[in-house]
């Protein structure tokens, strides 16, 4: 986790509660349920009885987990995930392990980087914020990637919440499982994307 600290959906403030907590609220009779109940009291959730009245057959109860992207692999599809290493949830360790789990359904990383790849941002929290670089434009690159074959090795990103005072840095994302390395001069300049490089870690 940054140092910038737990998002307040995640804890709340003094007088308010957390924001997943009205959210997850409000899911369970809907979404949660089987057949849906919007009359039920989430709060009164009783394991003993209510638990086989859980719906296990909706993406959203399975979190979408399947590896069998074929489809979109043969139609010629291309994607790009990215997550904020600092994501209080989803972690962003279970994003890594689906890509993983892919890649060796798919014939490694290298193949299925042909077709899907994914880029880390570190200390960035949910989709933004958190001491990092979490400026970006993924949508231009993966346009290229469809369009013009150009599969994107690195992204430029940047960011100014590092400081009290904002200090604008910018530094390439990388394609997993590279990751970004200072490969500038001795003593040379951390904010600028030129002097580092996405790297294979041993």
């Amino acid at each position: 986790m940054s140092p910038a600290g737990i998002p307040s959906r995640k804890i709340g403030a003094a007088t308010t509660a957390p924001g997943d907590f009205a959210q997850g609220l409000g899911q369970i009779p809907f979404i949660w349920l089987s057949p849906p109940n919007p009359s039920f009291k989430a709060l009164n959730f009783d394991f003993d009885k209510d638990t086989a009245n859980l719906n296990t057959s909706t993406p959203l109860v399975t979190y979408s987990t399947s590896l069998d992207i074929s489809k979109f692999k043969n139609r010629g599809g291309k994607i790009i995930w990215y997550h904020g290493i600092s994501d209080p949830g989803p972690p962003s360790l279970g994003t890594i392990k689906y890509y993983e789990e892919l890649a060796a359904r798919n014939g490694g990383v290298e193949d299925t980087k042909n077709f899907a790849r994914l880029f880390l941002v570190p200390n960035m929290g949910h989709c933004r914020g958190g001491p990092s670089t979490d400026q970006f434009d993924m949508l231009t690159p993966l346009v290229a990637w469809v369009e013009q074959g150009r599969a994107p090795e690195r992204i430029i990103a940047s960011g100014t919440n590092f400081t009290a005072v904002p200090t604008s840095r910018s530094r390439p994302l990388c394609s997993y499982p590279q990751q970004v390395r200072f490969t500038g001069p001795a003593g040379g300049d951390l904010s600028i994307a030129s002097n580092y490089a996405c790297v294979t870690p041993k």
